[in-house]
């Protein structure tokens, strides 16, 4: 059983969160989006490559960000290209919830998704060593990820089917709570 992806009440996918950390409460893993998910998946990704385009903006107009007042970052976000994606990942990713493999709503600190075709396009434009070594994704891989810091530790999914913790069963989807 995985972890369910919603957004505005409409399933937008699922993963195993099978990825954990040194930290209890953060997980990643592949992400599984369903039609509706690949259709909003560019609203909720980019941000690495909106934060490396504002990161260019600025050092093209020869500005510090530790040195620009709150006012000139907040310009920069509502005028720029890249600024505005950023504000829209931002909008977008508010309107996630995630369930767990229960069926519960799960609070969380942060969410991303990545799309593993923009991070090698995003490390190449960089130049980064890493660049080298990059190979073409395998066919048979999934190209996104999802990762997320709970507000409290989950169970990972093959724990919780041992569990069997069984509010949802039988098309009982979603539950409610």
């Amino acid at each position: 059983m995985a972890y369910t992806f919603w957004h505005c009440g409409i399933l937008i996918g699922e993963s195993e969160l099978d990825e954990m950390s040194e930290h209890p409460r953060q997980r990643a893993g592949m992400f599984h989006p369903t039609a509706y998910g690949l259709s909003i998946f560019p609203r909720l990704t980019g941000i690495l490559s909106a934060m490396h385009a504002l990161k260019d903006h600025i050092d093209a107009n020869g500005l510090s960000p530790e040195e620009l007042p709150k006012s000139e970052i907040e310009e920069l976000l509502d005028t720029t290209p890249a600024g505005q994606k950023i504000i829209d990942i931002g909008r977008a990713l508010s309107d996630v919830e995630v369930r767990g493999p229960d069926g519960r709503r799960l609070e969380f600190v942060s969410i991303g998704f990545s799309d593993l075709l923009e991070l090698q396009r995003l490390v190449r434009e960089m130049e980064l060593d890493a660049a080298e070594t990059l190979g073409e994704l395998p066919t048979d891989v999934s190209r996104y990820i999802v990762s997320a810091t709970f507000c409290e530790e989950v169970p990972d999914s093959a724990e919780a089917k041992k569990q069997g913790s069984g509010r949802f069963r039988h098309g009982s989807w979603p539950p409610d709570n």
